[in-house]
């Protein structure tokens, strides 16, 4: 079989017909029809591998919608059998229409088209080096010596863009196992905040103080999420020695039961019963107790402000005193015979306006510290 390059060959190593003037070598008419043949009876095979490879690139673009738009579809939770999965999980769930429910619709969204993006290009790109590879194989162009050099451009790439390589790699293995999303507040390790934005290089965090963080993906060593699915509320007060545990203990849990009637959004956002398991911990100068409650993603630190003021107003009313801090200096022991007055002035009825969509507040500001 006679290659292209033997045609070139062929060509060069023609000696021409000595002339007054030098001229362009003469082609070999044998060695061109014979190419031509060649050419000629690859074609076929040429067609074929592109029709296989348009076939491919259907099916393969049918699959990756068909896979991404079940990611971005995900489990509906009004879905019975998924209720019936949770409530067995002991897992509470918030009402479908709510501002939660449509940030993780949006969040499934960008997952989802992020990664139809990143499939469809890896498609594309593979296809078209086996077209381009067969058309080159069909001219009778050397590919093996050409194949070397890409594996050596390749390596020499890889080693000077490896970060890169490994950012693009981990924000793919991030995406596939969904361990965060859009409106998410979680801790990357330095730095905290919501996330505004996941792509496969870097998400991008807003942090409590207005600041906007860009983290490489390949960067990130450990992600805490603390608004997947559900919160926790986590209030620990220290006690006096000398307070009786079961009273304060009771004060906790009538704390929350208060705030839930003075507040709607804090009564919607409960999700359990608020539970004081006991005395957590002595210390040398007081003794804490811990009280803990599910509650909606990102509602946990609303819930514990509304909790630690109705703290503050039942621990005056029913003379349960805090722990003294043991730097402190105490001239007089004896219980004040006056009861402690709160003066605090009347609160506001409604705090946030209302959306124009849905007519109800808007979820307070995220707040990552938990103060």
């Amino acid at each position: 079989m006679v290659t292209l390059g033997d045609v070139l060959l062929l060509t060069s190593t023609t000696e021409p017909e000595p002339t007054t003037s030098p001229g362009p070598p003469e082609l070999d008419p044998d060695a061109v029809v014979e190419w031509f043949d060649n050419v000629s009876s690859n074609a076929i095979g040429f067609l074929v591998v592109v029709i296989v490879v348009i076939i491919l690139w259907f099916i393969g673009r049918a699959v990756i919608n068909a896979v991404t738009a079940g990611i971005e579809r995900g489990v509906p939770i009004k879905d019975v059998r998924t209720r019936r999965a949770l409530a067995k999980a002991k897992i509470k769930l918030p009402d479908v229409d709510t501002i939660d429910q449509r940030l993780e619709d949006e969040r499934r969204r960008q997952r989802a088209g992020t990664l139809r993006k990143v499939l469809k290009s890896f498609l594309a790109v593979f296809l078209i080096a086996i077209v381009v590879v067969t058309l080159l194989a069909t001219l009778g162009v050397p590919i093996g010596p050409m194949l070397a050099s890409a594996g050596v451009l390749g390596v020499a790439l890889g080693f000077g863009a490896q970060s890169l390589v490994k950012d693009i790699l981990s924000g793919i293995f991030m995406l596939m196992e969904d361990q965060y999303g859009v409106g998410d507040v979680v801790d990357l390790g330095e730095a905290t905040g919501s996330v505004e934005e996941v792509g496969l290089r870097c998400t991008r965090l807003r942090s409590l103080d207005g600041t906007v963080w860009y983290v490489p993906n390949g960067q990130i060593i450990r992600v805490g999420n603390m608004t997947r699915m559900w919160s926790r509320v986590m209030v620990e007060v220290r006690f006096a020695y000398d307070t009786d545990v079961e009273a304060a203990r009771q004060a906790m849990i009538d704390a929350v039961e208060a705030a839930k009637e003075d507040s709607d959004d804090i009564a919607a956002a409960l999700l359990g019963e608020p539970e004081v398991a006991g005395i957590e911990s002595l210390e040398y100068n007081a003794i804490m107790l811990r009280l803990l409650c599910q509650v909606n993603p990102s509602a946990q630190w609303d819930v514990q402000r509304e909790v630690r003021r109705e703290m503050r107003r039942i621990f005056a009313e029913r003379q349960i005193s805090l722990a003294v801090p043991g730097e402190a200096m105490v001239f007089d022991t004896k219980t004040p015979e006056v009861h402690v007055q709160l003066h605090d002035s009347a609160r506001p009825t409604d705090d946030h306006p209302p959306t124009d969509e849905i007519g109800r507040p808007l979820p307070p500001p995220n707040d990552a510290d938990g103060d």
